[in-house]
């Protein structure tokens, strides 16, 4: 395969929503890339787009119907902050590294218990727990997501391969602790012989 046409098959056509200082750096990187941008905002970005090449939309509806193939949220700050009360949200100050390592645990994390439990096949049954219930449901609503999110996931969090071994790990030490008491166990029953 030459370089140009698997340069052709993985160009992507990227919406963005926001057009300030952090969608136009991505942007940038984007367009080196190759791919083919599509962009609105509340702010008239309309001539800096025609200058790098994107395709600006001032009515949102219309950039919702384009052909876009990923749409990208690139709000501001303080977009969200106006926003944040009306939709429940709430903004927590942290560095980078705090994100990473949260979003490692709680994103990554719960979407690596969700696929796992989806290869068990985990179900609802008649003798449904809370406890389990809460494990299905966990599994249905990872499942739904794709499998590339998930993958993203492991690939772009840089603290989410730490999680991966903290899983295994503790994962191998409830098991030895199951099978230590299993052995206490028998040698008690052996004993009572």
């Amino acid at each position: 395969m030459s370089t140009s046409s698997s340069s052709q098959s993985s160009t992507l056509k990227i919406g963005i929503i926001g057009f300030g200082p952090f969608a136009q750096f991505l942007a940038k990187t984007m367009i080196k890339q190759g791919h083919i941008l599509r962009a609105t905002s509340r702010s008239d970005h309309s001539q800096l787009c025609q200058d790098l090449g994107i395709s600006y939309f001032r009515d949102m509806v219309t950039f919702l119907e384009a052909d876009n193939d990923i749409i990208l949220f690139c709000t501001s700050i303080l977009s969200l902050l106006e926003d944040k009360e009306t939709k429940g949200c709430r903004m927590l100050e942290m560095s980078c590294e705090e994100h990473d390592r949260m979003a490692a645990r709680s994103q990554f994390l719960t979407h690596t218990i969700g696929r796992i439990l989806s290869e068990m096949e985990i179900k609802s049954i008649p003798m449904n727990t809370k406890g389990f219930e809460s494990l299905v449901q966990l599994k249905e609503g990872t499942v739904k997501d794709s499998f590339d999110l998930f993958s993203g996931l492991f690939i772009c969090i840089r603290f989410a391969k730490q999680e991966l071994k903290n899983l295994e790990i503790s994962f191998e030490k409830v098991k030895q602790k199951l099978l230590d008491k299993m052995n206490v166990m028998q040698n008690v029953n052996d004993s009572n012989l």
